[in-house]
């Protein structure tokens, strides 16, 4: 019927969304529009993000309970259009993220489907609920975090480029409330 995402006021959640075409379909995009809710309220377009599931190949499982394989990790935003292969599931990720003053309430909208040949919609329903998850994080993190390491995985070397990639990483955290040890290199 729809998706359904359930979610405090400040929260951010999300559900999958697979696509799985009878013939392939080129240049598809995805496009979530604003959801509407109780009394006119309204949750806007911006605060619905789609990222793209992809794949690692894993070659060396790391432990016993692991196998080779691929093996669903990276979540990019989805900001291009893609390709989508005929019989072949290709998952999306739809993360909400429910405004600090929004309505306690069920909020109804769509996420726009794209591409050469090919128009739908998939309805999106996101439950709002009557509270709202603190501003501060009451559960610390403490990841670690190498400077050197997230260079070399990069592939920088230009101190200014070293500069991007931290505030990159930064940003990364800071939007998922991940704490490390030490960030300052």
């Amino acid at each position: 019927e729809a998706i359904v995402i359930r979610a405090a006021r400040n929260e951010a959640e999300a559900a999958q969304l697979v696509l799985k075409p009878k013939a392939a379909i080129q240049r598809v995009t995805i496009t979530p529009g604003a959801l509407s809710g109780p009394g006119g309220a309204t949750i806007p377009a911006a605060s619905v993000e789609v990222l793209e599931v992809r794949y690692v190949h894993v070659t060396q499982p790391t432990d016993k309970s692991a196998v080779a394989g691929y093996w669903p990790d990276p979540l990019p935003p989805l900001d291009k259009p893609m390709n989508l292969e005929a019989g072949k599931n290709q998952p999306f990720w739809v993360r909400v993220r429910v405004p600090q003053d929004a309505k306690a309430g069920v909020y109804e909208g769509r996420i726009n489907l794209a591409g050469e040949g090919f128009k739908a919609a998939a309805p999106l329903k996101v439950e709002v609920y009557d509270f709202e998850l603190p501003k501060r994080m009451t559960c610390v993190t403490a990841f670690g975090f190498s400077d050197e390491q997230a260079y070399s995985y990069q592939g920088v070397t230009d101190p200014q480029q070293k500069r991007q990639v931290l505030e990159k990483y930064w940003a990364n955290y800071s939007a998922h409330h991940i704490s490390t040890y030490d960030l300052a290199p």
